[in-house]
């Protein structure tokens, strides 16, 4: 069985998401370390106090490994979010995580975030972004929607 078109579609998707990081750039990474670096790991909704992370209906086997630590707009005004990835697990691991941003309400999704982390070690800890590329014009909540985690 040949497996190379598979493994050239997930190096492409990741290459991928990784180029929309860079275009992105580091717009919210001063907030994200501020909020990582702080005791409460907890999303921020945008002109609210904060709340308590929610996970989407997806995979979220591994949900004890992901902790969204900010959930603001980035300087281009585009819904974003900071995610930490903590590998409890006892082998490296690659990470897969999709990032909802939604209205306070959940009838509306804003767009969706994409966190890649490859070759995490066991009990490291990666502090990432991602935004949706979309418009944030008013207040917005994050939640996981899908984690996907395997051995390196």
């Amino acid at each position: 069985m040949r497996l190379w078109p598979l493994w050239l579609a997930l190096g492409l998707f990741v290459v991928g998401a990784v180029s929309c990081a860079a275009i992105v750039g580091t717009s919210i990474g001063k907030a994200a370390k501020e909020v990582a670096a702080s005791s409460s790991p907890r999303p921020v909704v945008v002109g609210s106090a904060t709340q308590p992370a929610t996970f989407g209906g997806g995979n979220l086997q591994h949900s004890e490994d992901v902790v969204i630590t900010a959930c603001a707009p980035d300087e281009a005004g585009w819904a974003a979010a900071a995610v930490t990835v903590t590998n409890h697990s006892s082998k490296a691991s690659n990470y897969i995580i999709t990032i909802l941003m939604e209205s306070p309400d959940g009838k509306t999704q804003i767009g969706t975030g994409l966190v890649s982390v490859s070759n995490l070690a066991p009990g490291q800890q990666s502090v990432e972004e991602t935004s949706s590329l979309e418009d944030a014009t008013g207040p917005y909540v994050c939640r996981v929607g899908d984690i996907t985690r395997y051995a390196s």
